[in-house]
């Protein structure tokens, strides 16, 4: 597969460059792949890397003859010339902050090494002005970047905060493979039109799909709602935000079935705007249809302006939002967002 981005065209299909066995341990080759040179070192361990033969400080071609080593346990290349010592897994430098070293997948199957373009996660977020708004959804791309230290994984707005989604693809390295992860509960406008606007229109940049519906979003929609004290009896309301878009209100009411059946009882759905029904009618509905207690169910990502509305409901009690404010990032949504830009890759973007 071919992408091109901003006149520039990068390959991203797996180019083999030599046999494993060619390869001295701990000291590196280069090879020119696709009109770039990439330099491929075997460790002691057997573990391969590629990165750029290029010396970020000067643009010399000398990095396959730095000195290979090792920084609290994480493996190293210092450049021959000025000594900066970078990461071999992510390119960071450890001497330089400003600097950062273009590395590459890299891969042996059947004692052929080969070597792909560099993949790029763009986790793009709505934006808040709320602070513990911004520090949960903050603390979520942290957790993503921990767990995939293989990835460059760049924060993104689509609204309130900066950068904006264009801004951040913008400052890239363009030998970079990019996806855009909305960290978005359902396909909505944003996903459709101001995601797939930002997009390339070539196909460069990939947009995957919303993180909802998710079978283990309702899973943790159902431990928020048991850690606000939900009891049997409780009727529920699911609170989602809203949207003038069919398909993604049609998602919500997905979400609504599948926490039905987890919590075995009715779940109605309701919209905080832009649908309907709102959730205070939802929830005067709910109340007026019998005795007993009403629990709102946040289907929203992060304490906000729609997380207190959802708690200004009328109802008994509010479960918080999927990500909270001083607690680490539940695993479910760091696992959404890696899969799926594991299974999207990059792809063309469907026209606005």
């Amino acid at each position: 597969m071919t992408i091109a981005y901003e006149f520039t065209t990068i390959d991203t299909t797996w180019s083999e460059v030599c046999r494993v066995d060619e390869l001295e341990p701990m000291w590196a080759e280069a090879a020119l792949v696709h009109g770039r040179q990439v330099a491929v070192v075997r460790l002691a361990d057997e573990r391969l890397f590629a990165f750029s033969n290029l010396d970020p400080a000067t643009g010399s071609s000398v990095m396959a003859r730095g000195i290979v080593g090792s920084r609290a346990g994480r493996p190293t290349i210092a450049s021959p010339l000025h000594k900066d010592v970078y990461d071999l897994e992510t390119g960071e430098c450890y001497t330089d902050p400003v600097r950062r070293l273009p590395v590459w997948r890299c891969r042996s199957a059947d004692g052929i090494v080969s070597v792909a373009a560099a993949r790029s996660l763009v986790a793009a977020s709505h934006g808040t002005n709320d602070p513990a708004g911004r520090r949960a959804v903050a603390a979520l791309v942290q957790a993503v970047r921990d767990v995939r230290p293989d990835l460059a994984v760049y924060d993104a707005f689509v609204d309130v905060q900066e950068p904006d989604v264009r801004e951040t693809i913008s400052g890239i390295r363009h030998d970079q493979e990019v996806t855009i992860v909305p960290l978005l509960l359902s396909a909505g406008y944003h996903v459709k039109v101001d995601l797939a606007a930002a997009a390339d229109p070539k196909g460069a940049v990939g947009v995957t799909a919303a993180l909802g519906p998710d079978a283990r979003l309702v899973a943790l929609l159902a431990r928020r709602l048991h850690e606000a004290g939900l009891r049997d009896g409780d009727r529920v309301v699911l609170a989602a935000a809203g949207s003038s878009d069919p398909s993604a209100v049609a998602d919500c009411h997905v979400m609504g079935h599948l926490l039905a059946a987890q919590l075995r009882r009715p779940v109605a759905v309701s919209f905080i705007s832009a649908a309907e029904p709102r959730v205070p009618e939802a929830v005067a509905s709910m109340r007026a249809a019998g005795s007993g207690r009403v629990a709102v169910a946040s289907y929203l990502l992060a304490p906000g302006y729609f997380a207190t509305l959802a708690a200004s409901a009328g109802a008994d009690l509010t479960s918080a939002p999927l990500l909270a404010d001083g607690s680490e990032p539940p695993r479910e949504l760091v696992d959404i967002v890696v899969q799926l830009f594991d299974e999207a890759g990059t792809r063309p973007i469907p026209a606005p």
